[in-house]
């Protein structure tokens, strides 16, 4: 049969008071708490206080990379990933819409190229008629001057 296990003090909240139970666990061979760390536990002396404060100071660096000396991190990846993807597609909207306006652009130039043509021949069209117009407006006025001829006002 194996021999009774130490109980080990499970991570997390300390008890409040010595009257509390406190949760145990047991393990294999050790002392109950011996050198145990639990996170987020307050230290209980100054000289366990001293023991993890950090001897340097952090190193402060713009990429993360450079402290662990590493290459880029995996967000870092990720962000030139969506970056890349969102200037390709921003790149891909502009070229589809200055495209198209191009195109519109084009369109109504040959519609106002066509459009300029029929008013210039719409304008030609009018100054033949009022030249025909004027000369028709001319002999009346001669036929109306004209004594030679009988007056056939009255008899109709």
């Amino acid at each position: 049969m194996a021999a009774p296990r130490p109980p080990r003090v499970v991570p997390g909240e300390a008890s409040e008071s010595d009257s509390e139970p406190e949760l145990l666990v047991e393990t294999a061979g050790e002392a109950p708490g011996a050198g145990l760390k639990v996170p987020g536990e307050a230290s209980e002396t100054d000289e366990e206080e001293e023991q993890q404060r950090p001897k340097t100071p952090p190193v402060l660096a713009e990429e993360p990379a450079a402290v662990w000396g590493g290459g880029p991190s995996l967000l870092q990846q990720r962000l030139r990933e969506g970056t890349g993807r969102l200037r390709g597609a921003v790149g891909s909207a502009l070229r589809h819409s200055y495209g198209s306006a191009a195109r519109s652009l084009g369109g109504l130039g040959g519609a106002l190229g066509r459009a300029q043509v029929t008013a210039a021949a719409a304008a030609h069209c009018l100054r033949l008629a009022r030249r025909d117009l004027r000369a028709v407006a001319d002999t009346i006025d001669i036929v109306t001057a004209c004594h030679l001829l009988p007056d056939i006002r009255g008899q109709l």
